[in-house]
């Protein structure tokens, strides 16, 4: 709302259309990245894929990329992640973010392209870190929008920011990615941004937990929420492997057993005291 797309802009549901250009991204639901992959296939045409898709599929807990990989092979593809709030980028305001790719010359080639006075592009080879970064930072983004709700104030709302980080680190180094990753913009960076911004959907459904009620907020709203499906495959992927991570359980109790955020909070403060 508010932002007029350049007639530059073609706008298409024809899928062969899409396939048609030279490079393509690919910025949609991750609840329904499988099947556009799946559609596309027939039409595409090996040039290099950029995607957009910050999330885990729910069913298999599997990265955007390994969807791509599973359904057409091993293509030239990157990942771009790090703290864009679209509303932001579409007004223009300085921004960075992180390309990343296995090919460094992949990576560079869509830096280039994209990169532009408003927005600085830095490049990785850690596919696996980039993209746990962008989806894990959403279900941290519930919480802080939790915190929000119950108007707890600040040293709540970074000690839990914090310790978060902490968990994101703790999953995405089991789960292959680099710990300097999630020091950087697809991970601290992310974090920051979508759990402060008043336009980050995950951090507003948070706080409409607690002020309106979940299935409210979910009725009227027509915004994809990553983090709810995220928290699900992330939860049973921890659970499956034993990783200890008490703030995305706590999250999950709330948003899935309709457990109260307040009584949530408390488990976490009483935990065994232990060395930071």
């Amino acid at each position: 709302p508010g932002i007029k797309i350049p007639s530059s802009i073609n706008i298409t549901s024809d899928i062969e259309k899409v396939m048609e250009s030279p490079f393509l991204i690919i910025a949609i639901p991750s609840r329904y990245f499988r099947d556009i992959i799946k559609k596309m296939k027939n039409f595409y045409k090996g040039q290099p894929l950029l995607i957009g898709t910050k999330g885990l599929e729910i069913e298999t807990g599997k990265r955007m990329s390994e969807i791509v990989e599973e359904e057409i092979g091993k293509v030239p593809l990157a990942i771009i992640s790090g703290p864009t709030i679209a509303r932001e980028i579409a007004k223009g305001f300085p921004a960075a973010a992180v390309v990343a790719s296995k090919d460094k010359k992949i990576g560079e080639n869509f830096q280039k392209i994209l990169s532009c006075d408003n927005l600085r592009l830095y490049t990785n080879k850690d596919v696996a870190g980039v993209e746990l970064g962008g989806a894990l930072k959403n279900v941290i983004a519930i919480g802080a929008g939790i915190i929000d709700g119950l108007k707890l104030g600040t040293n709540t709302k970074a000690s839990y920011i914090t310790r978060g980080l902490k968990e994101m680190v703790r999953i995405g180094k089991i789960l292959g990615g680099k710990e300097k990753t999630f020091w950087g913009l697809s991970g601290m960076g992310d974090l920051i941004t979508t759990c402060f911004s008043p336009y980050s959907r995950n951090r507003s459904f948070g706080q409409a937990i607690v002020e309106v009620g979940k299935e409210e907020y979910l009725r009227k709203t027509k915004m994809a929420i990553e983090g709810i499906y995220t928290t699900k495959s992330i939860y049973k992927i921890s659970k499956k492997m034993k990783i200890e991570t008490p703030i995305i359980d706590a999250i999950y109790r709330i948003v899935f057993l309709n457990k109260e955020p307040k009584d949530e909070i408390k488990r976490l403060m009483r935990r065994r005291l232990k060395e930071e």
